[in-house]
């Protein structure tokens, strides 16, 4: 070989060792905006979870509760059938 086809061959690995560096770069940086927008997400599911728990437990149904006397009333109506 002649040292014009080296120089090429070694350009040309130089070229895919650059490549394949920026590859790697690319694919890092897509997994960290990836667990960067999951993290978000989650923080965000997290909040709406928080805010709706909050709101169900600031919620207090009110019952009319029954006196003994119509408890009773409503006893014997129902069994003296």
């Amino acid at each position: 070989m002649n040292t014009k086809q080296i120089s090429m061959e070694d350009n040309k690995e130089e070229l895919s060792y650059e490549e394949e560096q920026l590859q790697q770069i690319l694919i890092q940086e897509m997994e960290q905006q990836k667990l960067k927008s999951e993290r978000e997400l989650k923080e965000k599911q997290d909040l709406e979870y928080q805010e709706s728990l909050k709101k169900d437990m600031e919620f207090k149904p009110e019952f009319e509760e029954v006196s003994i006397e119509e408890m009773r009333r409503v006893r014997l109506a129902r069994f003296s059938n």
